[in-house]
Protein backbone atom coordinates (compact mmCIF):
# COMPACT_ATOMS: atom_id res chain seq x y z
CA UNK A 1 0.00 0.00 0.00
CA UNK A 2 1.12 3.76 -0.88
CA UNK A 3 2.57 4.81 2.65
CA UNK A 4 0.79 7.96 1.80
CA UNK A 5 -2.66 7.03 1.36
CA UNK A 6 -1.99 4.55 4.39
CA UNK A 7 -0.47 8.13 6.19
CA UNK A 8 -3.46 9.38 5.48
CA UNK A 9 -5.60 6.98 6.54
CA UNK A 10 -4.25 6.70 9.85
CA UNK A 11 -4.75 10.10 10.44
CA UNK A 12 -8.36 10.48 9.41
CA UNK A 13 -10.86 9.60 11.87
CA UNK A 14 -13.57 8.54 10.02
CA UNK A 15 -16.89 8.69 11.78
CA UNK A 16 -18.48 5.85 13.09
CA UNK A 17 -22.04 7.45 14.07
CA UNK A 18 -25.26 5.65 14.58
CA UNK A 19 -28.00 5.34 11.56
CA UNK A 20 -30.52 6.09 13.70
CA UNK A 21 -29.81 9.49 14.95
CA UNK A 22 -27.51 11.13 11.54
CA UNK A 23 -30.97 9.57 9.29
CA UNK A 24 -33.40 11.80 11.85
CA UNK A 25 -30.98 14.93 11.65
CA UNK A 26 -30.87 14.86 7.90
CA UNK A 27 -34.79 14.86 8.01
CA UNK A 28 -34.42 18.12 10.42
CA UNK A 29 -32.20 19.28 7.61
CA UNK A 30 -34.13 19.34 5.23
CA UNK A 31 -37.14 21.57 7.21
CA UNK A 32 -36.33 25.20 5.38
CA UNK A 33 -36.80 27.09 8.36
CA UNK A 34 -34.79 25.02 10.77
CA UNK A 35 -31.33 26.74 11.63
CA UNK A 36 -30.34 26.22 15.11
CA UNK A 37 -27.54 29.02 16.28
CA UNK A 38 -25.48 25.68 17.06
CA UNK A 39 -25.44 21.83 16.71
CA UNK A 40 -23.86 20.18 19.74
CA UNK A 41 -24.86 17.04 22.10
CA UNK A 42 -27.29 19.58 24.36
CA UNK A 43 -29.38 19.80 21.12
CA UNK A 44 -29.13 16.33 19.87
CA UNK A 45 -30.25 15.17 23.24
CA UNK A 46 -33.09 17.93 23.71
CA UNK A 47 -34.32 16.46 20.12
CA UNK A 48 -33.73 12.78 21.20
CA UNK A 49 -31.76 12.11 18.41
CA UNK A 50 -28.28 9.63 18.70
CA UNK A 51 -29.66 8.82 21.99
CA UNK A 52 -25.94 8.37 24.18
CA UNK A 53 -24.02 8.72 20.77
CA UNK A 54 -24.43 12.44 20.34
CA UNK A 55 -20.51 12.91 20.36
CA UNK A 56 -20.23 10.37 17.37
CA UNK A 57 -22.96 12.63 15.82
CA UNK A 58 -21.38 15.61 16.21
CA UNK A 59 -18.01 14.38 14.69
CA UNK A 60 -19.81 12.78 12.07
CA UNK A 61 -21.11 16.43 11.00
CA UNK A 62 -18.07 18.24 11.61
CA UNK A 63 -16.36 15.43 9.63
CA UNK A 64 -19.08 16.40 6.85
CA UNK A 65 -18.52 19.77 6.92
CA UNK A 66 -22.53 20.40 7.65
CA UNK A 67 -20.76 22.08 11.11
CA UNK A 68 -18.04 23.71 12.76
CA UNK A 69 -15.41 23.04 15.20
CA UNK A 70 -18.01 25.11 18.02
CA UNK A 71 -20.95 23.76 16.40
CA UNK A 72 -22.28 26.29 14.11
CA UNK A 73 -24.13 25.56 10.79
CA UNK A 74 -21.34 26.17 7.94
CA UNK A 75 -22.37 27.40 3.80
CA UNK A 76 -22.62 23.31 3.41
CA UNK A 77 -25.51 23.18 5.64
CA UNK A 78 -27.25 25.83 3.98
CA UNK A 79 -26.17 24.62 0.53
CA UNK A 80 -27.60 20.89 1.69
CA UNK A 81 -31.42 22.45 2.68
CA UNK A 82 -31.07 24.25 -0.85
CA UNK A 83 -29.71 20.99 -2.76
CA UNK A 84 -29.57 17.97 -0.92
CA UNK A 85 -27.75 16.04 -3.74
CA UNK A 86 -24.69 18.03 -2.82
CA UNK A 87 -23.73 14.87 -0.48
CA UNK A 88 -22.50 13.59 -3.76
CA UNK A 89 -19.49 15.63 -3.90
CA UNK A 90 -19.05 15.86 -0.18
CA UNK A 91 -19.03 11.87 0.24
CA UNK A 92 -16.45 11.76 -2.90
CA UNK A 93 -14.57 14.76 -1.27
CA UNK A 94 -14.23 13.56 2.09
CA UNK A 95 -13.83 9.89 1.37
CA UNK A 96 -11.45 10.48 -1.34
CA UNK A 97 -8.95 8.25 0.02
CA UNK A 98 -11.01 5.21 -0.35
CA UNK A 99 -12.18 6.00 -3.53
CA UNK A 100 -8.34 6.18 -4.85
CA UNK A 101 -7.89 2.34 -3.61
CA UNK A 102 -11.35 0.84 -4.16
CA UNK A 103 -13.62 1.58 -7.35
CA UNK A 104 -17.10 2.20 -6.28
CA UNK A 105 -18.07 -0.56 -7.83
CA UNK A 106 -15.90 -2.79 -5.94
CA UNK A 107 -16.54 -2.02 -2.87
CA UNK A 108 -18.20 -4.67 -0.13
CA UNK A 109 -18.13 -4.89 3.59
CA UNK A 110 -14.86 -6.81 3.70
CA UNK A 111 -13.29 -4.14 1.96
CA UNK A 112 -14.34 -1.65 3.63
CA UNK A 113 -13.93 -2.97 7.31
CA UNK A 114 -10.08 -3.50 5.85
CA UNK A 115 -9.78 -0.05 5.02
CA UNK A 116 -11.58 1.46 7.79
CA UNK A 117 -8.88 -0.89 10.06
CA UNK A 118 -9.72 0.15 13.58
CA UNK A 119 -11.49 -2.36 15.87
CA UNK A 120 -14.04 -4.43 13.87
CA UNK A 121 -16.95 -3.43 15.35
CA UNK A 122 -16.02 0.94 14.61
CA UNK A 123 -15.02 -0.43 11.14
CA UNK A 124 -18.30 -1.90 10.99
CA UNK A 125 -20.18 1.11 12.04
CA UNK A 126 -17.85 3.26 9.83
CA UNK A 127 -18.72 0.95 6.72
CA UNK A 128 -22.03 1.41 7.21
CA UNK A 129 -22.15 5.08 8.09
CA UNK A 130 -20.16 5.48 4.35
CA UNK A 131 -22.20 2.94 2.55
CA UNK A 132 -25.88 4.98 4.10
CA UNK A 133 -23.80 8.09 2.70
CA UNK A 134 -23.46 6.77 -0.53
CA UNK A 135 -26.95 5.80 -0.68
CA UNK A 136 -28.19 9.35 0.28
CA UNK A 137 -25.83 10.71 -2.39
CA UNK A 138 -27.19 8.11 -4.93
CA UNK A 139 -23.49 6.64 -5.24
CA UNK A 140 -24.31 3.25 -6.89
CA UNK A 141 -22.35 0.59 -4.97
CA UNK A 142 -23.26 -2.60 -6.52
CA UNK A 143 -21.25 -5.34 -4.86
CA UNK A 144 -21.95 -3.76 -1.29
CA UNK A 145 -23.89 -6.43 0.88
CA UNK A 146 -27.47 -4.94 1.73
CA UNK A 147 -27.79 -6.29 5.01
CA UNK A 148 -24.29 -6.09 6.38
CA UNK A 149 -23.02 -9.17 8.85
CA UNK A 150 -21.76 -8.13 11.51
CA UNK A 151 -18.86 -9.81 13.86
CA UNK A 152 -20.05 -9.63 16.97
CA UNK A 153 -23.22 -11.53 16.40
CA UNK A 154 -20.12 -14.28 15.66
CA UNK A 155 -19.20 -14.40 19.09
CA UNK A 156 -22.55 -14.76 20.06
CA UNK A 157 -22.89 -17.80 18.34
CA UNK A 158 -19.77 -18.95 19.56
CA UNK A 159 -20.09 -19.12 22.75
CA UNK A 160 -23.71 -20.78 22.35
Amino acid sequence: MNSTIDDKKRTTKYPSARLAGMKEFMSFLKEPDWRPVCVDSKLLKMLEMAKGREAESIHALRFLGIIDNDGKPTDLFDQLKQNYQETRKIVFERYSELFKLIPARMVNQHRLVRFFGTTTETAEYQAKFFAWLCEEAEIDLPNLEKKFHRARFDKKKENS
